[in-house]
């Protein structure tokens, strides 16, 4: 969007935005300035007020029931509440609220924030309104992406989520959690004053096509069965395509990547490169090599992330040159 004006906005995150994780992943701030804020600050007229304020009081009726469910969990094991509730995250509840927006309004564009938090002490569990998403967030997702002509998806989450059922959405931002001017932050991306540029340091998958091998999750132990092939190192090995990989990023703009020459030094590579914004915005790039060692009697993964480095801005037209150096002694 190039000015701010009304907008549609839904989701758990929209009012309820996660600035950080659980235990030593957040801290205590006077204020967190939500998307919803962040919206407003800026200018924009949000119209989808009636779901948010029936959202507000769907949660807070989910979270008297899960905290009352601790309370008599520990009261049947005879030990404190604290006990129970120490680490446990309660997931997002389901919902029967209607996606009309206020009576007289047409706005182009819509924004659904879905949020999960997650952090020290408080392992994802594969259930609904965890790492799966719920149904309402399926159908009401889906039905803003179709009946939109500008809907974006907004991730305001720690970790991975399963987005198998989003096939169709074209559009989806990983906010991720930016702390307390998270909203301001975000505006700013929605109306073009900056812009994304980072890839994903993690690989997003369909939970049923994970790597399953190991015992993830026992809270007495854990057997790390998997070896080597730990995140993408596994989906590359085995040929299977995640829902987006490792190192998946797009901005803006676009780039064209061309090698201008690979030299060896010892054992220290350098690879020289051009990158070029062919696109009609500024942007950045990060560059990635990665490589493929022989065979040999220790098991090696298809191939690994040996360097990468990412580019200043980058003008429209321009070209930057950069330099990926690898240590060949690393990949031994």
């Amino acid at each position: 969007m190039a000015e701010p004006g009304e907008i549609a906005l839904f989701g758990s995150g929209a009012r309820r935005t996660i600035k950080g994780g659980t235990g030593s992943g957040d801290v205590n701030s006077r204020h967190v300035t939500t998307i919803e804020e962040g919206l407003e600050a800026a200018g924009f007229t949000i119209v989808s007020r009636p779901w948010l304020e029936a959202y507000d009081r769907v949660r807070d009726q989910a979270h008297q029931d899960f905290i009352a469910d601790i309370r008599t969990e520990a009261a049947e094991r005879g030990v404190p509440a604290i006990m129970i509730g120490m680490g446990s995250v309660m997931p997002e509840p389901e919902y029967s609220i209607p996606l009309d927006v206020d009576a007289g309004t047409d706005p182009e564009t819509a924004v659904y924030v879905l949020a999960r938090t997650s952090g020290e002490g408080s392992d994802r569990t594969p259930e609904a309104g965890d790492l799966r998403l719920t149904d309402t967030e399926i159908r009401d997702i889906l039905t803003l992406n179709e009946r939109f002509e500008k809907f974006l998806l907004v991730l305001n989450v720690g970790g991975v989520v399963d987005l198998s059922p989003l096939g169709d959405v074209g559009n989806i931002l990983l906010l991720s959690q930016l702390g307390a001017t998270i909203g301001d932050a975000f505006t700013d991306v929605l109306l073009g004053r900056t812009y994304p540029s980072g890839k994903l340091a993690t690989t997003w998958a369909a939970w049923d096509e994970a790597d399953q091998i190991g015992d993830f999750g026992d809270p007495d132990d854990t057997h790390y069965r998997e070896g080597i092939y730990v995140g993408y190192r596994f989906y590359d090995s085995v040929g299977k395509e995640p829902l987006f990989p490792f190192g998946f990023g797009l901005g803006y703009t676009a780039f064209d990547i061309q090698t201008r020459q690979v030299s060896l030094d010892g054992a220290r590579v350098s690879i020289d490169l051009d990158v070029t914004n062919t696109g009609e915005r500024p942007g950045k790039e990060t560059v990635q090599v990665y490589v493929s060692v022989p065979a040999g009697r220790l098991d090696q993964p298809l191939q690994a992330l040996a360097g990468f480095t990412k580019t200043d801005e980058i003008a429209p037209g321009a070209t930057a040159h950069i330099t990926i150096d690898i240590d060949l002694t690393d990949l031994t």
